[in-house]
């Protein structure tokens, strides 16, 4: 329960990376680390290992936002939370919630248990659903955009659409509609999965993507483009989904 409160709150607070395809600026890593900090401090009792990953947070976020070369930013920014992820892992067994946090949470179950509430069942399947969500949200997004620059697959700018000075150059309203359409259907993937593994979803949602980009898939890059990032989007979605779904269930 502690790790998963934990998790979530710093999945929250990466959302800031989905609409940032830059650095952040001082300003921004600043709010962001001093969330996830308070979250280290926060959530956990007091000791040694908060701190630890309280600076471990610190370090990642340097690292990926200044140190780190910028062309490898989405890479680094998903090796960070790895890190965090790992480190949270070895030291769950020592991480405790901290005295206020459990009593906000006796509270919440108790108003739950009084509302009708089964808070068994609510709770801690809950924060695993919402770990998942957050995770094919952000995190499959930076895997994916990683992929597409790697292997030159950003869409660009085409001759009819500009003047010459601008061709060939990223496509930016283009990639940032493929980013939102691949997050939203990589949310009705994995909610649906996770409620009934019902895989016929998953043809449904690339049917209807390939009817609304019907005249586009024409061009060969940007057929290319559309099928690498729903079926890269597939397989992380099914990936979180079966982890999650069975992490949840132990």
């Amino acid at each position: 329960m502690d790790v998963l409160l934990f998790l979530n709150g710093v999945l929250l607070s990466r959302l800031v990376y989905i609409l940032n395809d830059a650095p952040l600026s001082g300003r921004t890593l600043t709010i962001v680390s001093l969330v996830q900090v308070a979250l280290c401090l926060l959530v956990f009792a007091v000791g040694w290992l908060p701190i630890v990953l309280a600076a471990l947070v610190l370090l990642v976020l340097l690292a990926s936002e200044y140190w780190l070369p910028k062309d490898w930013l989405n890479e680094s920014r998903f090796s960070g939370f790895l890190m965090i992820l790992i480190a949270t892992a070895i030291f769950r067994d020592n991480l405790f919630l901290a005295p206020w946090v459990e009593a906000a949470l006796t509270r919440s179950v108790d108003i739950l248990w009084r509302a009708g509430a089964d808070t068994t069942k609510l709770l801690s399947p809950g924060l695993w659903f919402l770990l998942g969500f957050l995770l094919v949200a952000n995190e499959a997004n930076l895997l994916i955009r990683s992929l597409f620059h790697r292997f030159c697959l950003e869409p660009r700018v085409k001759e009819d659409d500009v003047n010459d000075a601008q061709i060939g150059q990223l496509d930016v309203q283009e990639y940032n509609a493929g980013r939102i359409i691949g997050i939203l259907e990589r949310w009705m993937m994995y909610s649906v999965l996770m409620v009934s593994q019902n895989l016929n979803v998953i043809a449904l949602i690339i049917a209807a993507k390939g009817f609304a980009r019907f005249r586009q898939m024409e061009e060969r890059a940007f057929a290319e483009y559309v099928l690498i990032g729903t079926l890269a989007s597939m397989l992380l979605t099914l990936l979180v989904a079966q982890i999650i779904g069975g992490l949840s269930g132990d």
